[in-house]
């Protein structure tokens, strides 16, 4: 990775400056691409998603590809060569206007745009308007831009950006051609997040890059944000063991090993995972958490046969998974995660937190070692299975005591002549 005094963060640096560095919302970018091929662009949409899933940098590139000066018409893909696209990628356009709605929500700031609408573009085709957290505008804002969001001139567009539609008025909603960026699932996360780190020339691991993945937790921004820390934490080279400790997160070899512990109800090793918990500084609800997401991914395991679609886990760690999920019956399992989601409120109203937490991995070998009545119903049937075995052995037991075949009896009585055989005819 370079070294720059002006140093550009990865969220801007790899923030996609193209239709086709989008990632994981492909479903958007087919129908924006087919609007500006077909002629068909609106003159307002809104972009709806949770933060860092992409929707002011698709607006953005939205703006590229309409005001890209490559060709005569709008672009299915913007060249990011010209001095629109420069313009725009910089900021610096005068025809492409973003504004916060969170700092400029009243009416006034919204009349500054309806007086300036009619104004043609100064150097594109287009006059765009980007408001981010758009409903965070007042009721009266909304209301001034009602009227003009109807029936803009020809040359304006609105992309709007929101994480809560709830507070859009549907009179906006009505005039707008919505949509819903998905949140980024793990294996999305990891992947870019490993091309990315080859590209910047990263040491890292693939249990470090699962990690920052599920740190993410579906935002590409702060998947991208958290690798930045950790970089900053421990230089280029990232270990899982950097993440867990720049993010307050207990080390999985600790939960394995409480596992095992718990499996083999060993009371004192259990015990000793809990003070390497302590001593490291970690903290106590991330811990329970963390063996909630733990047994939790155990109970998916038990249920289902491709747990790799519910589970964010590389590989190599569902393996130690599935191996750690034999120990337990699932009865077992939903039970512990029972325990340790009425534990979790208690570590917050105590100072007590080491005694709270070995309280509670105490409790954990009492359920993984108590006998559910699925396991007593399975002993009586095997034991019934049995029983009904060992009658029929003992029957095949007895066939001496049944009357010999009449072609025996015929040949005693001539080797025998005289005898109770004779008798008996």
């Amino acid at each position: 990775m370079s070294e720059s005094n002006n140093y550009q963060v990865l969220a801007r640096r790899w923030r996609p400056q193209r239709f086709s560095e989008v990632v994981g919302q492909d479903h958007i970018v087919t129908t924006l691409q087919n609007a500006i091929s077909q002629k068909r662009v609106g003159q307002g949409y809104l972009f709806i998603g949770t933060r860092g899933t992409g929707k002011t940098t698709i607006a953005r590139i939205l703006a590229k590809a309409l005001n890209c000066q490559a060709g005569d018409e709008p672009a299915t893909e913007p060249c990011c060569e010209c001095a629109s696209c420069r313009a725009i990628k910089d900021g610096s356009s005068l025809d492409v206007i973003e504004i916060d709605g969170a700092s400029n929500r009243t009416i006034d700031n919204i009349r500054q745009i309806r007086d300036t609408v009619s104004i043609a573009p100064v150097a594109s085709r287009y006059k765009i308007y980007i408001i981010d957290e758009v409903h965070m505008l007042t009721k009266e804002a909304f209301n001034a831009l009602l009227k003009t969001l109807e029936e803009p001139p020809a040359h304006v567009k609105f992309f709007f950006a929101t994480t809560d539609p709830q507070k859009i008025p549907p009179t906006i909603m009505s005039r707008v051609q919505k949509f819903e960026l998905h949140r980024m699932d793990w294996n999305t996360l990891n992947s870019y997040l490993s091309v990315m780190a080859e590209k910047e020339g990263l040491k890292t691991t693939p249990s470090a890059i699962a990690a920052v993945a599920r740190a993410g937790n579906g935002s590409m921004r702060d998947a991208l944000s958290v690798f930045d820390q950790v970089l900053a934490w421990g230089g280029e080279s990232v270990t899982e063991k950097d993440v867990a400790a720049l993010l307050g997160l207990t080390n999985r070899e600790i939960i394995t090993e409480l596992s095992d512990a718990i499996v083999k109800a060993d009371y004192e090793g259990a015990l000793r995972c809990v003070g390497k918990v302590m001593e490291g500084g970690r903290d106590a609800e991330q811990f329970i958490l963390g063996l909630v997401q733990f047994y939790r991914n155990l109970a998916v395991l038990k249920v289902t046969s491709d747990p790799g679609k519910l589970l964010e886990e590389s590989p190599e760690y569902l393996a130690e998974l599935k191996k750690a999920s034999e120990g337990y019956t699932i009865g077992q399992i939903t039970s512990a995660i029972d325990e340790l989601l009425q534990i979790l409120p208690k570590l917050s109203a105590t100072e007590a937190k080491q005694t709270i937490l070995e309280l509670a991995v105490l409790k954990l070998i009492h359920i993984r070692s108590r006998i559910s009545a699925d396991m007593i119903f399975a002993k009586l049937e095997e034991l019934e299975k049995g029983s009904v075995t060992l009658e029929k052995e003992k029957e095949k037991k007895e066939p001496q005591k049944q009357d010999a075949p009449e072609g025996d009896v015929a040949l005693a009585r001539q080797l025998f002549p005289g005898s109770r055989l004779d008798k008996n005819q």
